[in-house]
């Protein structure tokens, strides 16, 4: 597994971007070294496929640690960790409805918020809304912002005590 794993550290917790079928084996030896809270897993269209980032840590100590691995579009398949942590089954089916990734042992993969009719996943980048227009939309540019400026400084408060030219203040 170490040859198709790279590690890295981003400001307090180790990152491992790992093969597929490699990211099992890593979920398993995670989870038998104390990684026992599952934060996130989000799925994310990179643009030539589909990420998984699963974020843990481990409680006795807060140590963190992300586990990332890509998958492409024609497979997205990757295996479930819902038997290791099993508050992961709802990030799992959501990665699955908006973004069709599919998470091999699942015990009960299906459509999270959108009806299981709907043919589509809204958060791949190529979804295609079909061209309908939305009724009573129309596109608005965003207005230029506001030139910032720092605000003037204050003016010197009035204390009645005299400076040094012995005029009062």
């Amino acid at each position: 597994m170490e040859a198709r794993m790279k590690q890295e550290r981003l400001y307090d917790e180790d990152v491992y971007t790992v093969h597929p079928e490699d990211y099992r084996a890593l979920c398993e030896r995670l989870a038998a070294e104390g990684y026992d809270f599952p934060r996130a897993i989000s799925g994310i269209d990179m643009g030539y496929g589909l990420r998984v980032t699963l974020q843990l840590t481990r409680m006795k100590d807060l140590a963190k640690v992300t586990v990332r691995t890509d998958v492409p579009y024609d497979n997205p398949v990757v295996p479930s960790v819902t038997d290791l942590w099993p508050g992961v089954e709802w990030y799992e089916r959501e990665a699955y409805d908006m973004l069709g990734l599919r998470f091999e042992g699942h015990p009960d993969l299906r459509r999270i918020l959108l009806e299981d009719e709907w043919a589509l996943h809204p958060l791949l980048k190529r979804y295609d809304t079909g061209g309908y227009p939305v009724p009573g939309w129309e596109p608005k540019p965003w207005p230029d912002p506001e030139p910032w400026a720092p605000p003037p400084p204050p003016e010197p408060e009035e204390t009645g005590e005299a400076n040094e030219g012995g005029e009062a203040s």
